[in-house]
């Protein structure tokens, strides 16, 4: 028997894959798409056409996520021999060039959409899950997600094991994930997938200056959802922290002025922190700034402090202070 150089996943699975369904027929009477011959190949030759197909993969892909399986996807090849070429209009060069882009369509979208959330990376959490069961812990927690299947995966497995689990996606300087899909995407959809089950959501990795892009225009029920915040202490992007050679503790007055925008954004939020760059002079300005009264909600009563001098312009920005609201302690902090 001839060895196999790749190890398929379905083949291991001890669950069943999806596929296709049909999709010609969806082609033809839902989108109203003429497919000469019958062949889905030369769709892959226009831009509308990709865009059609790519469209109703997504809709598989969605229907194994939302299950927590795997599927087998078809390249649109069926008639792609030489042989066709002609029946399809095309010359036998653009025949086999649409099998190359068949191929290629095929594996960008499992790179979009294979990583954690298939079984293998399932199976993965579960046996790491499993023993931190075993052992107690209170609750979950999978930080700087980039991707929504990544979350879906310990997700799954956390309901599984009926653990409470907090997941917090990492985003870019723009205040999107990597990919470019907005937290309000991705919250919503890990939340119709998984049926509401993460205890409340985070957003990590990323100075507070950013986490504000993400949050400002984000609806009022996604924001409800947000329960975590832990900043870096440094305005600089991924890229330029993965080539830094020291540590970038930022300016803790600014981190800290800047934290202050997003609290009145989330009433639901229940922990803050700090991550890369951050250590206990930040926890300790986070906690200085905010003081709760725990048996009223954060909407009801903040109670703010910070620098007379280093306070910061989105601070004033989200809570006006005139004169007649402010007074100086011996500390020269500002009330």
């Amino acid at each position: 028997m001839a060895s196999q150089s790749k190890s398929l996943p379905h083949l291991t699975s001890s669950k069943l894959f999806l596929t296709e369904a049909g999709i010609e027929t969806t082609l033809i009477y839902k989108r109203n798409i003429h497919l000469p011959s019958f062949s889905t190949l030369p769709l892959l030759s226009t831009e509308g056409g990709t865009e059609a197909l790519v469209s109703i993969y997504r809709d598989y892909i969605n229907v194994a996520l939302a299950h927590s399986t795997g599927i087998v996807l078809e390249t649109r090849t069926w008639r792609g021999s030489p042989s066709w070429a002609s029946e399809l209009g095309l010359s036998i060069p653009q025949i086999l060039d649409l099998n190359r882009a068949a191929v290629n369509l095929l594996q960008d979208l499992r790179r979009e959409s294979q990583t954690p959330s298939t079984p293998i990376a399932q199976e993965n959490y579960r046996s790491q899950v499993h023993v931190l069961a075993e052992e107690g812990v209170d609750m979950l927690s999978i930080m700087t997600v980039t991707n929504l299947n990544e979350g879906i995966a310990a997700i799954t497995v956390a309901r599984e094991f009926n653990l409470p689990i907090h997941v917090s996606f990492s985003i870019e300087i723009d205040g999107r994930l990597r990919g470019g899909r907005t937290l309000d995407d991705v919250i919503r959809e890990v939340d119709r997938l998984t049926e509401n089950y993460t205890t409340y959501f985070g957003v990590n990795c990323a100075h507070p200056r950013h986490i504000m892009t993400a949050l400002r225009d984000l609806p009022e029920d996604v924001r409800l959802r947000i329960g975590s915040i832990r900043g870096n202490a440094s305005l600089k992007s991924h890229e330029e922290l993965d080539n830094t050679l020291v540590l970038d503790r930022g300016d803790v007055s600014v981190y800290v002025g800047e934290f202050c925008g997003l609290l009145n954004l989330l009433p639901e939020l229940k922990v803050v922190g700090g991550c890369c760059g951050t250590d206990e002079e930040h926890l300790e300005a986070l906690i200085s700034l905010v003081e709760l009264d725990f048996n009223e909600r954060w909407t009801d009563k903040l109670l703010m402090k910070f620098g007379l001098i280093s306070s910061s312009k989105v601070t004033e920005q989200f809570f006006k202070i005139g004169a007649d609201d402010t007074y100086h302690d011996e500390n020269g902090w500002r009330w």
